[in-house]
């Protein structure tokens, strides 16, 4: 099926950690791991979205298709929609730059949840169960209504920087939301037009934007090593995770 468009928004001059994107995993550079798993999941066409042409000239080096943004987009959702202005999708996927050992199911099972028409913008969430990346505020955390978390698509009720939900009895699952939102054309265009909001100014978060405007965010459980690149430390963590992987001959 071609109905979803997958942008991928790769913007060298992250704050934390200027030209992420194009930094070496196991030989080649973040984006194009990204790219590759966007490939194989084939739920429609794959383009990158960037304001610099250094990424751009990768990007395209390995074959890639590229368009080149703004570079006072405020957020990466924001390059996304300006990127996706040129297709006639029906859905969007923005797979975030810097998640190189996403599996392409994942994206697949995001789009799975737009296509059967219950969510109007999805995502996706890996069981937490480190206490270390709980409280990490690097890794965002989400709250999902319990009733459905074991459905795999599920309701989420908040995302947060700080271990979520608080658990008095010790019990309570907790969640680790991964860099991925499939949207509906038309919940994209009403997302962007949202002036940012006070959770979201507070936490850090576009995704509180969505939620403090009455608009869900459905959710499926998935089962993805974590390995966002936000700073040095994650590209050295990623790189052991895909010596793991590459261990237990796990296909990526």
């Amino acid at each position: 099926m071609r109905d979803c468009l997958v942008v991928i928004p790769a913007r060298y001059a992250s704050t934390r950690f200027p030209g992420k994107v194009l930094a070496r995993l196991g030989g080649r550079p973040v984006v194009e791991w990204c790219y590759g798993a966007a490939t194989k999941a084939r739920v429609g066409p794959v383009v990158v979205a960037t304001e610099d042409r250094r990424v751009a000239r990768v990007v395209e080096s390995f074959g890639g298709r590229v368009v080149l943004t703004s570079p006072n987009c405020p957020s990466g959702t924001d390059r996304v929609h300006e990127a996706a202005r040129g297709f006639t999708s029906r859905f969007v996927i923005n797979l975030q730059g810097d998640l190189p050992l996403i599996c392409p199911r994942t994206i697949r099972r995001v789009a799975e949840l737009l296509r059967r028409g219950g969510a109007r913008i999805a995502t996706a969430v890996v069981p937490l169960r480190d206490r270390r990346r709980a409280a990490d505020p690097n890794v965002v955390k989400a709250a999902l209504c319990g009733a459905l978390a074991r459905r795999g698509g599920c309701r989420v009720l908040y995302f947060s920087r700080s271990p979520i939900p608080y658990s008095k009895n010790g019990g309570s699952p907790r969640f680790e939301h991964l860099g991925i939102y499939g949207f509906e054309r038309a919940a994209l265009e009403r997302f962007v037009r949202l002036a940012p909001s006070p959770l979201e100014r507070a936490e850090g978060l576009e995704q509180l934007r969505a939620l403090e405007a009455g608009l869900a965010i459905h959710a499926a459980l998935v089962e993805d090593l974590p390995a966002a690149i936000d700073t040095p430390a994650d590209l050295r963590r990623a790189r052991r995770l895909l010596k793991r992987l590459n261990r237990e001959k796990r296909p990526l």
